[in-house]
């Protein structure tokens, strides 16, 4: 129980601390894909939600399909002037691997789920695949 109420202190006062950072931009995902170790997110329109090092993606058109996960902070050396997703593919499998800001090499990187971890280990090469937030 303690363990319950100290979670629920930190999510809130982290949520506090976050709020005025919050940016919403949309992106038109053409492939299915995970998000961490959450089910299939389908293809469609999402709305990208990031609150710190928290990201919130969810679908787009009434349905329920959303997922939330702790980033980290990352960067790159060539920098867009367009923010963007950034996907890894295994096969025909996506997984959401980053969010690129506009004009930055700052970004914020997910961490592998053990599914990505087990297709990475697997596979010769990573292919990498972009979609535009808007």
């Amino acid at each position: 129980m303690k363990r319950l109420l100290y979670a629920a202190g930190l999510f809130t006062a982290l949520g506090c601390i976050v709020q005025a950072q919050t940016a919403i931009t949309r992106a038109d995902v053409p492939f299915d894909f995970r998000m961490g170790s959450s089910s299939i997110m389908p293809a469609g329109t999402y709305l990208v939600q990031q609150s710190g090092a928290l990201l919130t993606v969810r679908k787009e058109g009434g349905t329920n399909k959303s997922a939330i996960q702790l980033t980290l902070p990352t960067s790159r050396a060539v920098v867009s002037a367009k923010p963007k997703l950034e996907f890894h593919r295994y096969g025909s499998a996506y997984f959401l691997a980053a969010v690129w800001s506009p004009n930055s090499h700052e970004g914020r990187a997910l961490p592998k789920s053990k599914s990505e971890q087990e297709l990475s280990r697997r596979a010769e090469f990573v292919q990498t695949a972009d979609v535009s937030l808007r």
